[in-house]
């Protein structure tokens, strides 16, 4: 299944993509295309592209929550204005300092994950691939 990645805000982008190209090589998910992105402006053009042509994506980065641009704000702000019903879920991250964000609304899924390889390697792990399977098998 193809899917995009977002950097946002991420400092450790070559670093990151080789973890989930690992990460993916043993499951049926494939990167569509990689972008980047620096302003929320950007970023929201950039998932509306990606929102017309895959059903997954993942955005790396943003996830400081002392910054205007964070992800959670940037979020917030535009989910707010809208009238999609969508399913909101905090990703647990028990190796470092900033939980990631999991938003579903019917098969599409946006999982935000913070730009560290160690900390995609634990938050991607086997039974977040089992989430989306099941999904993505509906």
């Amino acid at each position: 299944m193809k899917c995009d990645l977002i950097f946002y805000l991420a400092k450790k982008t070559a670093l990151c993509e080789k973890k989930i190209k690992e990460l993916f090589a043993t499951t049926i998910y494939q990167l569509n295309s990689v972008t980047a992105s620096t302003t929320p402006d950007s970023l929201g053009m950039q998932l509306t592209d990606a929102l017309n042509c895959v059903n997954l994506i993942f955005v790396v980065g943003g996830l400081r929550d002392n910054d205007v641009r964070a992800i959670s704000n940037v979020l917030s702000k535009a989910l707010a204005n809208s009238s999609t019903n969508i399913i909101p879920k905090r990703l647990k991250n028990e190796v470092g300092d900033f939980d990631g964000y999991i938003l579903r609304s019917g098969k599409q899924t946006i999982i935000c994950i913070p730009d560290n390889p160690e900390e995609i390697e634990n938050m991607l792990n086997e039974n977040m691939f089992n989430y989306l399977n099941r999904i993505y098998s509906e």
